[in-house]
């Protein structure tokens, strides 16, 4: 039997390498990778690796996705309750939601995000869906009664996703049920840095952005 031609192991190696950049390119488009890598919130760090989503767009965030702290100018806990079950704002408690438009009147460059959270009494799915309709509900009061502009008011449900306290406990399921106002500055100092979308040009100029 004779040995294989020098060109027919040529042929035979790069039909092999071919096949395996094919599997390999395959690998890197497998929906599950692609959307790890994914960047809901576009804030430059991908959401594998995001540990606060939905952060507002622009927002200044450290190295896990999270707002830095001089962004920050309120987080305050809302009280306003709902029905079981309910999304509607009911009137007595819209003088909350006015101090919220007041304090936003007065810092004309921030931004606001409603977060729902629910303790894990139902499904997952559930309630992440009523907690989004809550927190849509009062970002609508703030931009529809007291008329912040809504490029400036985003609702966010998280659902049972970050309890604060433990649900085996009546109270602990009470504190889990909470409605969060978090307020950023929109026009803050940021230096350049790599992101995915951009590369640093200059690592030391500090710039000014309307966020």
């Amino acid at each position: 039997m004779s040995r294989p031609s020098f060109k027919y192991k040529i042929a035979t190696a790069l039909l092999l390498a071919g096949f395996g950049a094919s599997v390999f390119a395959e690998s890197i488009y497998n929906p599950n990778i692609v959307a790890r890598l994914a960047d809901g919130d576009r804030d430059g760090v991908i959401d594998a690796r995001d540990q606060c989503a939905n952060t507002p767009l622009g927002a200044n965030v450290n190295n896990v996705g999270c707002s830095a702290e001089s962004t920050k100018l309120l987080s305050v806990e809302l009280n306003i309750l709902f029905d079981s079950g309910k999304d509607v704002v009911k009137p007595r408690y819209f003088s909350e939601v006015k101090k919220l438009a007041d304090f936003m009147r007065k810092n004309s460059h921030s931004s606001i995000v409603i977060e729902g959270h629910t303790d894990d009494v139902g499904s997952e799915e559930l309630n992440l869906d009523l907690s989004q309709r809550r927190a849509s509900a009062i970002a609508n009061v703030l931009t529809d009664s007291f008329m912040i502009r809504r490029s400036r008011v985003k609702g966010v449900g998280y659902g049972e996703s970050r309890p604060v306290s433990s649900n085996d406990t009546v109270l602990g399921r009470e504190q889990n049920r909470r409605v969060v106002a978090e307020i950023f500055a929109r026009k803050t100092a940021n230096v350049k840095r790599w992101t995915i979308y951009s590369v640093d040009q200059n690592k030391n100029t500090a710039l000014l952005s309307d966020r």
